[in-house]
This record gives structure tokens, sequence and C-alpha cells, in this order.
């Protein structure tokens, strides 16, 4: 894990905690170019597959980007059929550093992964594997409030551009919410 201070006046640890919990993950990366950085770094080695990890909010309010593996080939490997895609087109995120997060304390703010030489778009696949059914049959986000961030990454593994998703309770779906550069830059919408 790699803790990410916030910038100027948000240096002094008691009030970061504060400030970046009052704000929105849009919000925050928006202003933070190196946090939207820092996951891109991470995603680059992995193409051509998707790459994957989170950003967790820890309790003094610092910010921490949490790469983890995709385990979709492992997957795909042991069960053909019922997983019958690889990590070139699917991505499915090793959760145990998620739930060692969650266990000291964190608090779940955003799920990145990787198109490789594929747009910066929230897939299929991607609205199907984020959210669920209720006991009202009515479609939900499985982690709740946590956004998505899609990167998309061309050959030979330079991120090209990412998209941020937030669900959507009205339409039941994830919309995008802002775009970055490949300098991790908010581009005008």
């Amino acid at each position: 894990m790699h803790p990410v201070r916030p910038r100027g006046s948000l240096h002094r640890p008691q009030k970061a905690g504060r400030i970046e919990m009052n704000r929105s993950i849009q919000e925050i990366l928006v202003d933070r170019a190196d946090l939207v950085t820092e996951m891109f770094r991470s995603v680059e080695p992995c193409w051509p597959k998707e790459g994957c990890g989170f950003v967790f909010e820890r309790s003094d309010g610092e910010l921490v980007v949490i790469r983890t593996e995709n385990r979709a080939d492992l997957l795909h490997e042991k069960d053909p059929e019922r997983y019958p895609r690889g990590a070139e087109a699917w991505y499915e995120p090793n959760m145990k550093p998620w739930f060692a997060a969650v266990r000291s304390g964190s608090r779940p703010r955003l799920i990145f992964h990787s198109h490789p030489d594929a747009g910066a778009y929230f897939s299929d696949g991607d609205q199907e594997s984020a959210v669920v059914r209720n006991d009202e049959g009515r479609i939900v986000e499985r982690h709740p409030g946590v956004w998505h961030l899609v990167i998309s990454v061309r050959a030979p593994g330079v991120v090209d551009e990412a998209a941020l998703f937030a669900f959507d309770q009205d339409r039941g779906t994830f919309t995008e919410r802002a775009r970055f550069d490949a300098r991790g830059e908010p581009q005008q919408r």
C-alpha cells in the first residue's frame, strides 16, 4: 500500500481526515492528479491484460492506492465454462486486500481497472459485475457509494485516458462523471 498525501493545507493529518471524508471522490480526483497517475502507473505494467485495484480512505483521511491481482486468468483456467473470458477482456479483483483494508478501519472509495487497447468506458461486463438485485428486484450497487475509474491503456502499456463513473439510482446504472487525460488532469466535458 502506498499512501498518497493531500496537497496544500491538507498536509495537516488532523484536518485531512475530516476534509477528505466530506468530499466526493470526484472532487478529490479533480484536485489530485498525483492520485490519478498513481493508479495509472499501477495498471500500465498489466497490459495487454486488465489491471485493477482500489482506493481506500484510512481513518486519518489519508488516501491509499491498493493494486491487486486480477484473478480472471486463474478463474478461466479452472472453469472456462463458468468464466469464458480471461484477463485480456475481464477483471476479477483479488478481494483479500479489500477485506484487510476494511478490517483495519479504512473506507472503500474507488475501484479502478484498465481496458487494454480499448477506450475508457463502462462496459456491459463492468456494469454487470458492479450491481446486484436487492430483495425487491431493484438494481443496486454491489459496493454502495464506491465509484469506478476505468483506465484506457494502449500498446505498449501506456495510459491514454480515464473515465470516472458513479451509480445513478434513478437509472439503475453507472454514469460518467469525469474524464482524465494521460497526465491525470481533468478534461473539459
